[in-house]
Parts: C-alpha cells; sequence; structure tokens
C-alpha cells in the first residue's frame, strides 16, 4: 500500500521453465507485509525459445504447446491452492509487447531471473517501463534492505520509485563499491525523505567483490539501478550491474 492509501497492483509474469511456487511465495510475502493486489499472466509465446534448438521448428512448439497446456492447469490448481484467488490470464503473443501492454493496469511487475540471464530475461528488462522485483533463488520477508549504490542517475530513478511503492520502509544499508562517502549524494534524498540510513563502503583496495556480495546477500531486498542497453557488452566486461543480478540470491528491485 502507498502512502496515499491505495494498493500497489503486481503483474506476476509466469515461464513454463521457471519456478512457479518460488514467484508465488515472494508475491505472498509482499501481499502479507505490504498488502500488494496480483495480476497473474502466462504468455504463449509464437517463437521457439531461445536456446530450443534440438528439433525442427514446428516440431518444438507442437511438443511445447503440450507441455505449456499442461504447465498452465498445474499453475492454475497452484494459485487456487496458495490462496490466490485471482484468475491466471493466459494471452497468445510476443513476450515483451503482451507485458508492455498488461504493465499499463499495475505498478510494477515481478518476473523470475533465468539461468545465464538469457534473451527473453534481458528483452523484459530493456522494455519495462514500471519498477520490476526479480526474484531468483529464495523466498523473502522483504524487511532488511540493501541499496547498491554508485550515486548515478539510475539508482537515484530507483530509489525514487522505491520510496513511492514502499512507503513502510523507514531504516535501509546503503552499499557501495569503490567511491567515497562525500560522493554518495543519494544519502542527502534518503535522509530528506525520513529513512534512516547506515552506510558501508567496500574498496577494491581493502575488500574481494565476493566479500562485497556475501554482504549484499545478508539482506532480504536488493535495490538497485537498471543496466545500460547494451546488456551483453556489460556481461562480457563483468560489469557491476550484471554481477549484482548473477550473484544475488534476494530479490532485487529495478526502478
Amino acid at each position: 500500500m502507498n502512502k496515499e492509501g491505495f494498493m500497489e497492483k503486481m503483474l506476476v509474469l509466469f515461464k513454463y521453465y521457471n519456478d512457479a511456487k518460488l514467484a508465488i511465495e515472494n508475491f505472498k510475502s509482499l501481499k502479507k507485509r505490504f498488502n500488494f493486489e496480483i495480476l497473474p499472466l502466462y504468455v504463449k509465446e509464437l517463437r521457439v525459445p531461445t536456446g530450443v534448438t534440438f528439433l525442427s521448428p514446428s516440431m518444438t512448439m507442437d511438443i511445447l504447446k503440450e507441455y505449456e497446456d499442461e504447465y498452465i492447469e498445474d499453475l492454475k490448481s497452484l494459485l487456487l491452492k496458495e490462496g490466490v484467488e485471482e484468475e491466471l490470464v493466459v494471452e497468445i503473443g510476443i513476450n515483451k509487447d503482451i507485458i508492455q501492454e498488461y504493465l499499463k493496469k499495475v505498478d510494477c511487475l515481478m518476473v523470475e531471473e533465468t539461468e545465464y540471464l538469457d534473451e527473453d530475461f534481458l528483452d523484459i528488462l530493456k522494455i519495462v517501463y514500471k519498477p520490476v522485483i526479480i526474484v531468483n533463488k529464495n523466498v523473502s520477508t522483504f524487511k532488511n534492505v540493501v541499496i547498491i549504490s554508485d550515486d548515478g542517475v539510475k539508482i537515484n530513478k530507483s530509489i525514487n520509485s522505491f520510496i513511492r511503492d514502499f512507503p513502510q520502509i523507514k531504516n535501509v544499508t546503503l552499499l557501495s563499491w569503490n567511491y567515497k562517502y562525500q560522493e554518495n549524494h543519494l544519502l542527502e534524498l534518503l535522509k530528506r525523505k525520513g529513512i534512516e540510513v547506515k552506510v558501508e563502503m567496500f574498496n577494491q583496495h581493502f575488500n574481494t567483490k565476493d566479500e562485497f556480495f556475501q554482504k549484499m546477500n545478508e539482506f532480504d531486498f536488493i535495490v538497485m539501478g537498471n543496466l545500460s542497453k547494451s546488456f551483453f557488452f556489460e556481461k562480457i566486461t563483468k560489469r557491476m550491474g550484471v554481477e549484482i543480478i548473477e550473484k544475488a540470491v534476494k530479490p532485487i528491485f529495478i526502478g
């Protein structure tokens, strides 16, 4: 619920190769703590998913349709079993096009990280115009929040969205890599919004990246800025944003 008292609504995207239970449990945790509503969505794509090339396209799509139909029925049953009464919406089309349309109805998107950050996952991060919560390996309580800050424009944008969507959170830790305390102007913004901030600075001269990521994963909820449009460049040059997503074991918020 935002500060105006209105419920936040979340679009939860399900895919047949993802762990539906993980997404549902994380949504339930958000609902319990922040009173979120859900719009569950499954997109049947018109093309063969990336990496599925061992059969001809027509045979692959026929086999995929059988798996998907079975998965969708199981997903409907699982949603009911877990107390989610909202009906699963099933659409046929291009994944990113349908997501863009349904984002108009909600406040944010929940999507599960795919192994190796595949093309579909990265396409979603490119086109989203609402905040996104990435779930990965664990169910979170969403209590202890860490902000990964380079004091750039993208993390500043994420923080503005985060403050709007989670006004109940008044204590955070700000975690930086290779930045000086004086350079974190984001700190001033957070304090002005009435948020108590603990600052922890990591530096390559005194710390390893493994130590940094270990500290990051002590928290329940990670806030970061979005990646650039050149995801491939970021990945091959091992930019910090890609590494955060790859190393995180708790949900990530990108505004």
